[in-house]
């Protein structure tokens, strides 16, 4: 993990001022403290671990007032251009891409800064809250973009935009949009992103989840049976009876259009068995694939939800600063200030995708694995430093499922990291050897 973070130090002081000297450890602190699982920024003050305080820019670990000063006076356009420079557009760049937009909401328990409110689905109200949309490469199961805003925007808002900056930066060589239904709240939301579709086809296609509004609802359940196709596939659990679902191919006219302009819906009902009603998931999209083939692309965005789960239990994603200005002068219309809160979202983001490549690195079957596994398992391992005039050997104590770690180490090792911060000390990483089996009786 040493590798990348230095890449992004290096890159904040190419597009962050650093006129009080704290960038070096409030980034290297902010992006370690994910790495090991620390929740809040008050957790340093009993922190006393000479390889975390190594590894922040010091010999001693930092302290929480500088670090969080550091986060609390990011300007916005400073942060837009880190995040632009490392976004990962690469994984994208030429390919046929398979892209998902959602938002994650951020609740605020805050009473003295009436800030605005969004809907919570974990609360199921709404609340003061503040919103980090994502963009998020289905493919490479990696975060690409990331965007701060108050709580009281949503999908609709910027949807377009995002499907804008995919498109221009990422040049994939064709692109399938997918959103949730937050994208389609209002038929003219729909329309924007059909336009688009059609302003770049056929580079650009767009699948998004229909809302569910009672008087569409009735229409699509109105279908013949016998346009919808019967499909069976495996149930939730190993033995467990198959499930059926049926799919059926339709037209919606959306509000104020002419038939001609009706937008293709495919219509996915979920049969369950016994005295519940059963499922019903509508679908607008102008892919021309047969509609199972498209169910099972929009499927594929469960992989983006799976993402956020990791990034808040994991990488307590809930726990970025806030965006309002606790400082305002107002406290009843406190000034927003993006930059702190897109700069740590997108940290987790950049944590989230390096842990990612550690894992496919390592030997054995570890891909996919969630972070707090990896720290577990990798991470948070006890060892021994030894410091030399030309080098700084971390040599891990010895543990089981260590032999996974050798293709890592390694390519690490054959970098040469230095850390500037060290006298450009150069970092070496060792493991303890197995104990071996003594010969003879």
């Amino acid at each position: 993990m040493l590798g990348p973070v230095l890449g992004w130090l290096a890159t904040a002081r190419q597009c962050v001022a650093d006129p009080c000297g704290n960038l070096t450890r409030g980034l290297l602190t902010s992006a370690f403290a994910l790495v090991i699982g620390l929740e809040r920024m008050f957790h340093l003050d009993s922190m006393a671990d000479a390889g975390f305080a190594r590894l922040t820019g010091g010999r001693r670990c930092p302290s929480r007032y500088s670090v969080g000063g550091w986060r609390r006076h990011l300007p916005w356009y400073e942060v837009e251009a880190f995040c632009r420079r490392t976004s990962p557009w690469h994984l994208i760049q030429g390919d046929i891409a398979l892209v998902s937009y959602d938002e994650h909401t951020i609740p605020r328990w805050t009473h003295k800064f009436p800030i605005k409110k969004g809907y919570v689905t974990t609360r199921n109200k709404y609340m003061r809250c503040e919103k980090l949309f994502y963009t998020y490469d289905l493919a490479s199961g990696r975060y690409l973009a990331v965007r701060a805003t108050p709580g009281d925007w949503g999908l609709i808002d910027l949807a377009v935009p995002l499907a804008r900056q995919t498109l221009r930066r990422g040049q994939p060589e064709a692109l399938h949009a997918l959103f949730d239904a937050g994208a389609g709240q209002r038929d003219a939301g729909v329309r924007a992103l059909w336009d688009l579709a059609q302003e770049y086809d056929p580079r650009l296609d767009v699948t998004l989840r229909a809302c569910r509004y009672p008087h569409r609802t009735r229409l699509w359940k109105a279908l013949p049976a016998e346009q919808f196709e019967v499909f069976h596939e495996p149930g939730p659990y190993v033995s467990a009876p198959a499930k059926e679902i049926r799919l059926a191919e339709t037209t919606t006219v959306l509000k104020g259009e002419a038939p001609g302009q009706a937008v293709r819906t495919v219509i996915c009902r979920e049969v369950v068995p016994g005295p519940k009603k059963d499922r019903w998931h509508p679908l607008f999209t102008t892919n021309q694939a047969p509609p199972h083939d498209v169910l099972t692309m929009f499927r594929a965005r469960q992989n983006h939800e799976q993402g956020y789960r990791v990034g808040v239990h994991d990488e307590f994603l809930d726990a970025v600063p806030c965006g309002y200005d606790k400082q305002s002068p107002d406290p009843r219309r406190p000034r927003w200030q993006r930059g702190p809160l897109q700069m740590m979202g997108w940290l987790v983001a950049l944590v989230y995708n390096a842990v990612g490549d550690f894992a496919s690195a390592l030997a054995g079957d570890y891909v996919g694995s969630h972070v707090r596994t990896l720290r577990r398992m990798f991470f948070n391992r006890p060892g021994s430093l030894y410091e030399t005039p030309e080098a700084l050997v971390v040599r891990l104590d010895q543990f089981a499922g260590q032999e996974a770690l050798i293709p890592v180490i390694d390519e690490f090792n054959a970098a040469g990291h230095r850390l500037p911060w060290l006298e450009d000390r150069r970092v070496v990483v060792s493991l303890t050897p197995n104990d071996q089996p003594r010969s003879g009786p």
